[in-house]
Protein backbone atom coordinates (compact mmCIF):
# COMPACT_ATOMS: atom_id res chain seq x y z
CA UNK A 1 0.00 0.00 0.00
CA UNK A 2 2.61 2.36 0.74
CA UNK A 3 4.79 1.62 -2.48
CA UNK A 4 1.42 2.08 -4.30
CA UNK A 5 0.82 5.38 -2.60
CA UNK A 6 4.06 6.75 -3.23
CA UNK A 7 3.42 5.56 -6.84
CA UNK A 8 0.22 7.45 -6.84
CA UNK A 9 2.00 10.39 -5.19
CA UNK A 10 5.00 10.34 -7.93
CA UNK A 11 2.28 10.08 -10.58
CA UNK A 12 0.58 12.75 -9.59
CA UNK A 13 3.88 14.82 -8.66
CA UNK A 14 5.02 13.81 -12.60
CA UNK A 15 1.42 14.61 -14.32
CA UNK A 16 1.77 18.05 -12.41
CA UNK A 17 5.03 19.07 -13.89
CA UNK A 18 4.22 17.36 -17.43
CA UNK A 19 1.26 19.48 -17.45
CA UNK A 20 3.66 22.58 -16.77
CA UNK A 21 6.28 21.40 -19.38
CA UNK A 22 3.58 21.43 -21.61
CA UNK A 23 2.00 24.91 -20.59
CA UNK A 24 5.44 26.60 -21.12
CA UNK A 25 6.30 25.09 -24.20
CA UNK A 26 3.00 26.06 -25.25
CA UNK A 27 3.10 29.37 -23.91
CA UNK A 28 6.62 29.92 -26.03
CA UNK A 29 5.16 28.84 -28.71
CA UNK A 30 2.08 31.07 -28.90
CA UNK A 31 4.23 34.13 -27.31
CA UNK A 32 7.32 33.74 -30.08
CA UNK A 33 4.44 33.11 -33.07
CA UNK A 34 2.53 35.77 -32.08
CA UNK A 35 5.57 38.32 -31.94
CA UNK A 36 6.57 37.10 -35.58
CA UNK A 37 2.70 37.52 -36.51
CA UNK A 38 2.77 40.90 -35.28
CA UNK A 39 6.35 42.27 -37.14
CA UNK A 40 5.04 40.16 -40.67
CA UNK A 41 1.88 42.36 -40.12
CA UNK A 42 3.84 45.31 -39.77
CA UNK A 43 6.23 44.26 -42.78
CA UNK A 44 2.85 43.72 -44.92
CA UNK A 45 1.55 47.11 -44.19
CA UNK A 46 5.04 49.10 -45.18
CA UNK A 47 5.46 46.29 -48.09
CA UNK A 48 1.99 47.44 -49.63
CA UNK A 49 2.71 50.85 -49.04
CA UNK A 50 5.56 50.79 -51.20
CA UNK A 51 3.90 49.42 -53.80
CA UNK A 52 1.02 52.63 -53.05
CA UNK A 53 3.83 54.96 -53.23
CA UNK A 54 4.54 53.64 -56.86
CA UNK A 55 0.81 54.00 -57.71
CA UNK A 56 0.87 57.00 -56.47
CA UNK A 57 4.12 58.24 -58.51
CA UNK A 58 2.46 56.47 -61.87
CA UNK A 59 -0.30 59.18 -60.71
CA UNK A 60 2.24 62.17 -60.83
CA UNK A 61 3.31 61.15 -64.11
CA UNK A 62 0.08 61.35 -65.42
CA UNK A 63 -1.39 64.22 -64.19
CA UNK A 64 2.10 66.28 -65.23
CA UNK A 65 1.89 64.57 -68.96
CA UNK A 66 -1.67 64.29 -69.95
CA UNK A 67 -5.02 65.19 -69.24
CA UNK A 68 -6.98 63.32 -66.49
CA UNK A 69 -10.78 65.23 -67.42
CA UNK A 70 -13.36 62.99 -69.02
CA UNK A 71 -13.71 64.18 -72.88
CA UNK A 72 -9.84 65.02 -73.12
CA UNK A 73 -8.36 63.43 -76.05
CA UNK A 74 -6.34 60.09 -75.54
CA UNK A 75 -2.81 60.35 -74.67
CA UNK A 76 -0.27 60.69 -77.29
CA UNK A 77 2.17 58.09 -78.56
CA UNK A 78 5.59 59.87 -76.52
CA UNK A 79 3.22 59.50 -73.31
CA UNK A 80 2.57 56.43 -73.52
CA UNK A 81 6.05 55.38 -73.83
CA UNK A 82 6.93 57.24 -70.40
CA UNK A 83 4.13 55.41 -69.00
CA UNK A 84 5.32 52.29 -70.09
CA UNK A 85 9.04 53.02 -68.91
CA UNK A 86 7.81 53.90 -65.86
CA UNK A 87 5.93 51.00 -65.08
CA UNK A 88 9.01 48.84 -66.56
CA UNK A 89 11.15 50.48 -64.17
CA UNK A 90 8.74 50.19 -61.19
CA UNK A 91 9.11 46.67 -62.01
CA UNK A 92 12.90 46.73 -61.46
CA UNK A 93 12.65 48.73 -58.41
CA UNK A 94 9.77 46.26 -56.48
CA UNK A 95 10.82 42.75 -55.70
CA UNK A 96 7.20 42.64 -54.57
CA UNK A 97 5.16 44.24 -57.72
CA UNK A 98 4.50 41.58 -60.52
CA UNK A 99 2.08 43.67 -63.16
CA UNK A 100 1.17 47.64 -63.39
CA UNK A 101 -1.86 48.51 -65.32
CA UNK A 102 -3.49 51.99 -66.36
CA UNK A 103 -6.89 52.13 -67.63
CA UNK A 104 -8.00 55.27 -69.69
CA UNK A 105 -11.89 53.87 -69.32
CA UNK A 106 -13.39 56.71 -71.97
CA UNK A 107 -11.06 55.74 -74.28
CA UNK A 108 -10.57 52.07 -74.26
CA UNK A 109 -6.53 52.85 -73.52
CA UNK A 110 -4.79 50.30 -71.80
CA UNK A 111 -1.33 49.86 -70.85
CA UNK A 112 0.01 46.95 -68.96
CA UNK A 113 3.56 45.75 -68.02
CA UNK A 114 4.25 42.57 -65.76
CA UNK A 115 7.45 41.00 -64.26
CA UNK A 116 9.20 38.83 -67.33
CA UNK A 117 9.62 35.90 -65.23
CA UNK A 118 6.04 35.71 -65.36
CA UNK A 119 4.94 32.57 -66.89
CA UNK A 120 3.04 34.01 -70.28
CA UNK A 121 -0.18 31.86 -69.82
CA UNK A 122 0.10 33.36 -66.18
CA UNK A 123 0.37 37.07 -67.49
CA UNK A 124 -2.66 36.36 -70.09
CA UNK A 125 -4.52 35.72 -66.74
CA UNK A 126 -3.50 38.66 -64.82
CA UNK A 127 -4.14 40.98 -67.71
CA UNK A 128 -7.65 39.65 -68.39
CA UNK A 129 -8.73 39.88 -64.61
CA UNK A 130 -6.92 43.79 -64.29
CA UNK A 131 -9.16 44.76 -67.38
CA UNK A 132 -12.37 43.54 -66.61
CA UNK A 133 -12.18 44.24 -62.78
CA UNK A 134 -9.85 47.66 -62.74
CA UNK A 135 -12.76 49.97 -62.97
CA UNK A 136 -15.07 48.16 -60.82
CA UNK A 137 -12.48 47.70 -57.83
CA UNK A 138 -11.40 51.00 -58.21
CA UNK A 139 -10.72 53.01 -55.12
CA UNK A 140 -10.15 56.78 -54.38
CA UNK A 141 -6.30 58.25 -53.33
CA UNK A 142 -5.65 58.35 -50.42
CA UNK A 143 -7.26 54.77 -50.14
CA UNK A 144 -4.30 52.27 -49.21
CA UNK A 145 -6.66 48.94 -48.43
CA UNK A 146 -6.04 46.30 -50.70
CA UNK A 147 -7.89 43.51 -52.71
CA UNK A 148 -7.50 39.68 -52.26
CA UNK A 149 -8.00 37.52 -55.01
CA UNK A 150 -7.15 34.05 -56.76
CA UNK A 151 -6.25 34.84 -60.86
CA UNK A 152 -5.60 30.91 -61.98
CA UNK A 153 -3.50 29.12 -60.19
CA UNK A 154 -2.54 31.69 -57.86
CA UNK A 155 -3.50 34.37 -54.99
CA UNK A 156 -2.72 37.97 -55.40
CA UNK A 157 -3.20 41.22 -53.96
CA UNK A 158 -4.71 43.78 -56.14
CA UNK A 159 -4.94 47.92 -56.18
CA UNK A 160 -6.92 49.92 -58.07
CA UNK A 161 -6.74 53.99 -58.06
CA UNK A 162 -9.43 56.32 -60.21
CA UNK A 163 -8.24 59.42 -60.67
CA UNK A 164 -10.31 61.38 -63.70
CA UNK A 165 -10.76 58.96 -66.78
CA UNK A 166 -7.64 56.78 -65.66
CA UNK A 167 -6.95 53.90 -63.42
CA UNK A 168 -3.84 53.10 -62.28
CA UNK A 169 -3.07 49.54 -60.37
CA UNK A 170 -0.47 47.31 -59.31
CA UNK A 171 -1.17 42.94 -59.14
CA UNK A 172 1.39 41.50 -56.48
CA UNK A 173 1.57 37.85 -55.78
CA UNK A 174 0.83 36.49 -52.32
CA UNK A 175 3.94 34.17 -52.44
CA UNK A 176 5.91 37.30 -52.15
CA UNK A 177 4.20 37.59 -48.35
CA UNK A 178 4.52 34.03 -47.06
CA UNK A 179 4.85 34.28 -43.46
CA UNK A 180 8.68 31.97 -43.17
CA UNK A 181 10.08 34.23 -46.05
CA UNK A 182 10.44 36.62 -43.20
CA UNK A 183 9.64 35.61 -39.90
CA UNK A 184 10.20 32.48 -37.70
CA UNK A 185 7.38 30.13 -36.56
CA UNK A 186 7.41 27.44 -34.20
CA UNK A 187 5.82 24.33 -34.21
CA UNK A 188 6.17 21.17 -36.24
CA UNK A 189 3.06 21.90 -38.53
CA UNK A 190 1.71 25.22 -39.04
CA UNK A 191 -0.29 27.36 -41.55
CA UNK A 192 -0.44 30.88 -42.32
CA UNK A 193 -4.13 32.13 -44.03
CA UNK A 194 -5.59 35.45 -44.94
CA UNK A 195 -9.63 35.65 -45.02
CA UNK A 196 -11.57 37.90 -46.56
CA UNK A 197 -15.13 38.61 -47.71
CA UNK A 198 -13.83 36.88 -51.08
CA UNK A 199 -12.46 34.02 -49.12
CA UNK A 200 -9.22 32.34 -47.51
CA UNK A 201 -6.32 32.27 -49.22
CA UNK A 202 -2.83 30.54 -48.31
CA UNK A 203 0.24 32.68 -47.24
CA UNK A 204 2.80 30.22 -45.43
CA UNK A 205 2.59 26.99 -44.18
CA UNK A 206 1.09 23.93 -45.24
CA UNK A 207 -1.99 25.12 -47.58
CA UNK A 208 -3.80 22.19 -46.76
CA UNK A 209 -4.76 23.18 -43.04
CA UNK A 210 -7.31 25.38 -44.50
CA UNK A 211 -10.03 22.59 -44.01
CA UNK A 212 -9.69 23.24 -40.19
CA UNK A 213 -11.45 27.03 -41.27
CA UNK A 214 -14.22 25.75 -41.89
CA UNK A 215 -16.95 26.92 -40.10
CA UNK A 216 -16.15 29.25 -36.96
CA UNK A 217 -12.49 29.99 -36.30
CA UNK A 218 -11.63 30.83 -32.36
CA UNK A 219 -8.47 31.94 -30.85
CA UNK A 220 -6.60 29.91 -28.32
CA UNK A 221 -5.75 25.97 -27.53
CA UNK A 222 -7.75 23.53 -28.91
CA UNK A 223 -7.03 19.88 -29.83
CA UNK A 224 -3.68 20.24 -29.92
CA UNK A 225 -3.19 23.23 -32.24
CA UNK A 226 -2.41 27.37 -31.34
CA UNK A 227 -4.74 29.03 -33.11
CA UNK A 228 -4.35 32.81 -33.79
CA UNK A 229 -6.20 35.90 -35.06
CA UNK A 230 -4.89 39.45 -36.27
CA UNK A 231 -7.08 41.44 -38.00
CA UNK A 232 -5.89 43.30 -41.10
CA UNK A 233 -7.27 46.20 -41.74
CA UNK A 234 -5.31 46.82 -45.50
CA UNK A 235 -7.32 43.72 -46.50
CA UNK A 236 -10.66 44.79 -44.70
CA UNK A 237 -9.88 40.98 -43.12
CA UNK A 238 -7.69 38.56 -40.98
CA UNK A 239 -4.71 36.54 -40.50
CA UNK A 240 -4.85 33.16 -38.67
CA UNK A 241 -1.79 31.34 -37.32
CA UNK A 242 -2.25 27.65 -36.71
CA UNK A 243 0.54 25.67 -35.70
CA UNK A 244 0.71 22.60 -33.52
CA UNK A 245 3.69 22.33 -31.28
CA UNK A 246 4.22 18.14 -31.74
CA UNK A 247 6.96 18.36 -29.16
CA UNK A 248 4.52 18.90 -26.71
CA UNK A 249 2.20 16.58 -27.51
CA UNK A 250 4.65 13.73 -27.47
CA UNK A 251 5.88 15.01 -24.08
CA UNK A 252 2.62 14.98 -22.55
CA UNK A 253 1.90 11.07 -23.89
CA UNK A 254 5.11 9.44 -23.16
CA UNK A 255 5.49 10.57 -19.19
CA UNK A 256 2.25 8.31 -18.29
CA UNK A 257 3.00 5.68 -20.12
CA UNK A 258 6.20 5.49 -18.83
CA UNK A 259 4.75 5.71 -14.79
CA UNK A 260 2.16 2.73 -15.53
CA UNK A 261 5.37 1.10 -17.62
CA UNK A 262 8.08 1.57 -14.73
CA UNK A 263 5.03 1.01 -11.94
CA UNK A 264 7.20 -1.82 -10.25
CA UNK A 265 10.33 0.07 -9.62
CA UNK A 266 11.25 0.73 -6.29
CA UNK A 267 10.72 3.85 -4.32
CA UNK A 268 14.68 4.94 -4.29
CA UNK A 269 14.34 4.75 -8.05
CA UNK A 270 11.33 6.56 -8.24
CA UNK A 271 12.74 9.85 -5.95
CA UNK A 272 16.00 9.61 -8.31
CA UNK A 273 13.42 9.95 -11.19
CA UNK A 274 11.65 12.80 -9.67
CA UNK A 275 15.12 14.20 -8.56
CA UNK A 276 16.21 13.79 -12.34
CA UNK A 277 12.73 15.49 -13.62
CA UNK A 278 12.97 18.56 -11.48
CA UNK A 279 17.04 19.04 -12.87
CA UNK A 280 16.24 18.53 -16.51
CA UNK A 281 12.69 19.40 -16.84
CA UNK A 282 10.91 21.72 -14.60
CA UNK A 283 13.84 23.82 -13.98
CA UNK A 284 14.70 24.41 -17.61
CA UNK A 285 10.89 24.80 -18.18
CA UNK A 286 10.45 27.43 -15.79
CA UNK A 287 14.09 29.45 -16.81
CA UNK A 288 12.20 29.33 -20.72
CA UNK A 289 9.24 30.49 -19.55
CA UNK A 290 10.61 33.30 -17.26
CA UNK A 291 12.61 34.01 -19.95
CA UNK A 292 10.03 34.42 -22.56
CA UNK A 293 8.19 36.94 -19.69
CA UNK A 294 11.52 38.68 -19.80
CA UNK A 295 11.70 39.19 -23.10
CA UNK A 296 8.11 40.13 -23.14
CA UNK A 297 8.68 42.88 -21.18
CA UNK A 298 10.78 44.82 -23.52
CA UNK A 299 14.43 43.27 -22.10
CA UNK A 300 15.72 42.28 -25.61
CA UNK A 301 18.98 41.47 -24.43
CA UNK A 302 18.18 38.69 -22.25
CA UNK A 303 19.65 35.34 -23.21
CA UNK A 304 19.83 31.97 -22.11
CA UNK A 305 22.86 29.82 -21.00
CA UNK A 306 22.40 26.55 -23.11
CA UNK A 307 24.51 25.11 -20.94
CA UNK A 308 22.52 25.04 -18.32
CA UNK A 309 19.79 23.36 -19.82
CA UNK A 310 20.35 19.91 -18.97
CA UNK A 311 19.03 17.75 -21.56
CA UNK A 312 19.87 17.99 -25.61
CA UNK A 313 16.20 19.21 -26.20
CA UNK A 314 15.94 21.83 -23.66
CA UNK A 315 19.40 23.03 -25.06
CA UNK A 316 17.26 23.24 -28.83
CA UNK A 317 14.77 25.23 -26.99
CA UNK A 318 17.26 27.52 -25.46
CA UNK A 319 19.42 28.08 -28.31
CA UNK A 320 16.28 28.49 -30.40
CA UNK A 321 15.30 31.34 -27.55
CA UNK A 322 18.54 32.85 -28.56
CA UNK A 323 18.04 32.81 -32.10
CA UNK A 324 14.39 34.18 -31.55
CA UNK A 325 15.69 37.06 -29.70
CA UNK A 326 18.16 37.60 -32.03
CA UNK A 327 15.66 37.65 -35.09
CA UNK A 328 13.57 40.36 -32.65
CA UNK A 329 16.51 42.55 -32.50
CA UNK A 330 17.78 42.69 -35.69
CA UNK A 331 14.19 42.96 -37.22
CA UNK A 332 13.59 45.73 -34.84
CA UNK A 333 16.20 47.40 -36.21
CA UNK A 334 15.38 46.78 -39.94
CA UNK A 335 11.40 48.27 -39.02
CA UNK A 336 13.49 51.79 -37.34
CA UNK A 337 16.12 52.16 -40.79
CA UNK A 338 13.18 51.46 -42.76
CA UNK A 339 10.94 54.04 -41.30
CA UNK A 340 13.93 56.60 -41.31
CA UNK A 341 14.29 55.94 -44.87
CA UNK A 342 10.70 56.29 -45.47
CA UNK A 343 10.32 59.50 -43.86
CA UNK A 344 13.37 60.63 -45.59
CA UNK A 345 11.94 59.49 -49.38
CA UNK A 346 8.96 61.76 -48.22
CA UNK A 347 11.05 64.99 -47.26
CA UNK A 348 12.89 63.84 -50.84
CA UNK A 349 9.49 63.87 -52.46
CA UNK A 350 8.12 67.11 -50.91
CA UNK A 351 10.98 69.09 -51.94
CA UNK A 352 10.44 68.00 -55.35
CA UNK A 353 6.83 69.26 -55.38
CA UNK A 354 7.98 72.56 -53.69
CA UNK A 355 10.65 73.30 -56.75
CA UNK A 356 8.43 75.06 -58.95
CA UNK A 357 7.86 74.77 -62.69
CA UNK A 358 9.01 78.10 -63.74
CA UNK A 359 11.02 76.93 -67.09
CA UNK A 360 8.35 77.38 -69.63
CA UNK A 361 7.55 81.13 -67.94
CA UNK A 362 11.34 81.92 -68.67
CA UNK A 363 11.64 80.53 -71.55
CA UNK A 364 8.57 82.84 -73.00
CA UNK A 365 10.00 86.09 -71.19
CA UNK A 366 13.22 85.63 -72.99
CA UNK A 367 11.81 84.76 -76.25
CA UNK A 368 9.65 88.32 -75.92
CA UNK A 369 12.55 90.50 -75.02
CA UNK A 370 14.40 89.13 -77.79
CA UNK A 371 11.73 90.77 -80.17
CA UNK A 372 12.71 94.29 -78.66
CA UNK A 373 16.25 93.83 -79.36
CA UNK A 374 17.55 94.12 -75.69
CA UNK A 375 20.59 92.14 -75.51
CA UNK A 376 22.23 94.06 -72.07
CA UNK A 377 18.68 93.16 -70.45
CA UNK A 378 18.32 89.57 -71.94
CA UNK A 379 22.19 88.58 -70.68
CA UNK A 380 20.85 90.60 -67.35
CA UNK A 381 17.91 87.91 -67.26
CA UNK A 382 19.68 84.83 -67.87
CA UNK A 383 22.24 85.59 -64.99
CA UNK A 384 19.73 86.49 -62.71
CA UNK A 385 17.99 82.60 -63.63
CA UNK A 386 21.42 81.04 -63.82
CA UNK A 387 21.38 82.05 -59.72
CA UNK A 388 17.86 81.01 -59.26
CA UNK A 389 18.38 77.99 -61.12
CA UNK A 390 22.17 76.92 -59.43
CA UNK A 391 19.94 77.45 -55.98
CA UNK A 392 16.57 75.16 -56.93
CA UNK A 393 18.82 72.23 -58.14
CA UNK A 394 21.29 72.17 -54.93
CA UNK A 395 19.52 68.45 -54.52
CA UNK A 396 22.14 68.17 -52.04
CA UNK A 397 21.07 70.40 -49.54
CA UNK A 398 18.56 69.86 -46.41
CA UNK A 399 19.31 72.89 -45.00
CA UNK A 400 19.69 76.55 -45.46
CA UNK A 401 20.68 79.97 -43.95
CA UNK A 402 18.01 82.91 -43.68
CA UNK A 403 20.14 85.31 -45.41
CA UNK A 404 20.84 82.73 -48.22
CA UNK A 405 16.71 81.72 -48.85
CA UNK A 406 16.30 85.87 -48.80
CA UNK A 407 18.78 86.02 -51.24
CA UNK A 408 17.38 83.66 -53.50
CA UNK A 409 13.82 85.42 -52.86
CA UNK A 410 15.78 88.72 -53.81
CA UNK A 411 16.77 86.76 -57.40
CA UNK A 412 13.30 85.28 -57.75
CA UNK A 413 11.40 88.66 -57.48
CA UNK A 414 14.16 90.38 -59.97
CA UNK A 415 12.91 87.47 -62.49
CA UNK A 416 8.99 88.46 -61.56
CA UNK A 417 10.19 92.37 -62.04
CA UNK A 418 11.40 91.51 -65.36
CA UNK A 419 8.14 89.47 -66.44
CA UNK A 420 5.54 92.02 -64.81
CA UNK A 421 7.38 95.42 -64.20
CA UNK A 422 6.26 97.31 -61.47
CA UNK A 423 4.48 94.75 -59.90
CA UNK A 424 5.73 93.35 -56.99
CA UNK A 425 7.57 95.61 -54.06
CA UNK A 426 9.00 93.62 -51.55
CA UNK A 427 10.72 94.78 -48.05
CA UNK A 428 12.90 93.09 -46.18
CA UNK A 429 13.34 93.48 -41.58
CA UNK A 430 16.19 90.77 -40.69
CA UNK A 431 17.41 91.10 -37.46
CA UNK A 432 21.26 90.11 -37.28
CA UNK A 433 21.04 87.68 -35.27
CA UNK A 434 18.56 85.71 -36.91
CA UNK A 435 20.30 85.81 -40.66
CA UNK A 436 22.54 82.82 -40.11
CA UNK A 437 19.76 80.57 -38.64
CA UNK A 438 19.40 77.39 -40.02
CA UNK A 439 16.22 76.50 -41.80
CA UNK A 440 14.90 73.90 -44.07
CA UNK A 441 15.39 74.47 -47.64
CA UNK A 442 13.17 76.15 -50.06
CA UNK A 443 10.22 76.55 -47.36
CA UNK A 444 10.33 80.34 -46.38
CA UNK A 445 10.61 80.98 -50.26
CA UNK A 446 7.59 78.42 -50.77
CA UNK A 447 5.79 81.20 -49.02
CA UNK A 448 6.96 83.99 -50.72
CA UNK A 449 6.18 82.30 -54.05
CA UNK A 450 2.62 81.27 -53.28
CA UNK A 451 1.97 84.99 -52.18
CA UNK A 452 3.14 86.14 -55.81
CA UNK A 453 0.96 83.68 -57.55
CA UNK A 454 -2.14 84.07 -55.65
CA UNK A 455 -2.30 87.64 -54.26
CA UNK A 456 -0.22 89.47 -57.21
CA UNK A 457 -2.63 91.12 -60.02
CA UNK A 458 -1.47 93.10 -63.01
CA UNK A 459 -3.72 96.68 -62.01
CA UNK A 460 -2.21 97.56 -58.62
CA UNK A 461 1.38 97.06 -57.28
CA UNK A 462 1.31 94.28 -54.58
CA UNK A 463 3.39 94.84 -51.40
CA UNK A 464 5.30 92.11 -49.76
CA UNK A 465 6.87 92.36 -46.43
CA UNK A 466 9.60 90.02 -44.95
CA UNK A 467 9.97 89.69 -41.41
CA UNK A 468 12.62 87.92 -39.22
CA UNK A 469 12.56 87.70 -35.58
CA UNK A 470 13.61 85.68 -32.89
CA UNK A 471 10.62 83.76 -31.07
CA UNK A 472 8.54 85.90 -28.81
CA UNK A 473 6.17 83.07 -27.31
CA UNK A 474 6.95 81.67 -24.12
CA UNK A 475 8.57 78.50 -24.01
CA UNK A 476 9.84 78.74 -27.46
CA UNK A 477 13.31 78.44 -28.76
CA UNK A 478 13.48 79.25 -32.16
CA UNK A 479 12.88 81.97 -34.99
CA UNK A 480 9.92 83.51 -36.41
CA UNK A 481 9.88 84.12 -40.34
CA UNK A 482 6.91 86.26 -41.39
CA UNK A 483 5.23 86.72 -44.77
CA UNK A 484 2.63 89.59 -45.55
CA UNK A 485 0.75 91.00 -48.30
CA UNK A 486 -1.61 93.44 -49.14
CA UNK A 487 -3.70 91.27 -51.68
CA UNK A 488 -7.37 90.06 -51.38
CA UNK A 489 -6.21 87.65 -48.45
CA UNK A 490 -7.33 83.86 -47.73
CA UNK A 491 -11.55 83.53 -48.46
CA UNK A 492 -12.89 82.12 -45.20
CA UNK A 493 -13.47 78.97 -46.74
CA UNK A 494 -9.63 78.29 -47.76
CA UNK A 495 -8.76 79.80 -44.40
CA UNK A 496 -11.06 77.12 -42.57
CA UNK A 497 -9.78 74.28 -44.96
CA UNK A 498 -6.21 74.95 -44.49
CA UNK A 499 -6.71 74.88 -40.50
CA UNK A 500 -8.45 71.83 -40.92
CA UNK A 501 -5.21 70.03 -43.16
CA UNK A 502 -3.13 70.89 -40.44
CA UNK A 503 -0.86 67.90 -39.87
CA UNK A 504 -1.77 65.41 -42.68
CA UNK A 505 -0.75 64.21 -45.95
CA UNK A 506 0.28 67.32 -48.53
CA UNK A 507 -1.58 65.13 -51.45
CA UNK A 508 -4.33 66.84 -52.09
CA UNK A 509 -4.02 69.02 -55.15
CA UNK A 510 -5.66 72.39 -53.38
CA UNK A 511 -3.18 74.79 -51.46
CA UNK A 512 0.00 72.25 -52.21
CA UNK A 513 2.43 74.68 -51.37
CA UNK A 514 1.26 75.58 -47.97
CA UNK A 515 0.78 71.92 -47.08
CA UNK A 516 4.15 70.81 -48.66
CA UNK A 517 5.96 73.61 -46.24
CA UNK A 518 3.47 72.55 -43.35
CA UNK A 519 4.33 68.63 -43.92
CA UNK A 520 7.79 69.24 -44.07
CA UNK A 521 8.13 70.73 -40.23
CA UNK A 522 6.20 67.93 -39.59
CA UNK A 523 8.72 65.79 -40.50
CA UNK A 524 11.21 67.21 -39.26
CA UNK A 525 10.37 68.57 -35.62
CA UNK A 526 6.99 66.25 -35.36
CA UNK A 527 5.12 69.48 -34.64
CA UNK A 528 1.42 70.55 -36.59
CA UNK A 529 1.53 73.83 -35.39
CA UNK A 530 5.18 75.55 -37.05
CA UNK A 531 3.29 76.84 -40.23
CA UNK A 532 0.02 79.28 -38.89
CA UNK A 533 -1.43 81.81 -41.35
CA UNK A 534 -4.85 84.89 -41.22
CA UNK A 535 -5.70 87.94 -42.81
CA UNK A 536 -4.65 91.44 -41.71
CA UNK A 537 -7.34 93.42 -40.59
CA UNK A 538 -6.27 96.00 -43.00
CA UNK A 539 -6.28 93.64 -45.92
CA UNK A 540 -4.13 91.58 -46.88
CA UNK A 541 -2.28 87.92 -45.98
CA UNK A 542 -0.01 86.67 -43.45
CA UNK A 543 1.70 83.31 -42.81
CA UNK A 544 4.59 82.59 -40.36
CA UNK A 545 7.15 80.12 -40.49
CA UNK A 546 7.99 78.91 -36.36
CA UNK A 547 11.72 77.43 -36.57
CA UNK A 548 13.18 75.58 -33.47
CA UNK A 549 16.52 76.00 -32.90
CA UNK A 550 17.04 72.45 -32.66
CA UNK A 551 15.63 69.36 -35.30
CA UNK A 552 13.57 66.36 -33.77
CA UNK A 553 15.23 63.00 -34.21
CA UNK A 554 13.34 60.85 -32.28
Amino acid sequence: MLLMAILAAAGIFLGWTSYNYAYAIRKAVTEENLASSRLWHNQLISRTDALYGHLYELLLTLYSETPLQLGTPEMDIATKVTVLNMMQDKLLASADADAFFVFDSENGLYLFSARSSLPHAEVFRIKSYTWENAVRLAGPMGDKTWDLTAIGDGDYLFKSIQLGKYTVGAVSGCSHYFIENSVNIMGEEYGCFLRTGDGTFACGGDPGLAVRLEGEVREGYSGGWITQIMPVPLLEGEMILLARPGTMTEAGDQVPLFLFLDSTVCVILILLLLLLLRRDVVRPSRKLAEANSILASGQIDYRLDPETAGSTEFRSLFESFNEMADQIVTLRIDAYDMKLQDEKNRLAMLRAQIKPHSLLNVITTISNMTYTSRPEEIRAYISVFAKFIRYMLNTTASWTTVSEELNHISNYLNMQQTRFPDCIHCTVDCDEAVAGHPIPFLCLFTLVENTTKHAMTLYEPLQIRIICRKGAEEGFPGIILRVEDDGGGFSPEALEKLREESGQSPYAKEHLGLNNVRYTLNLIYHRDDLLRLGNRPEGGAWVELWIPDEEVTA
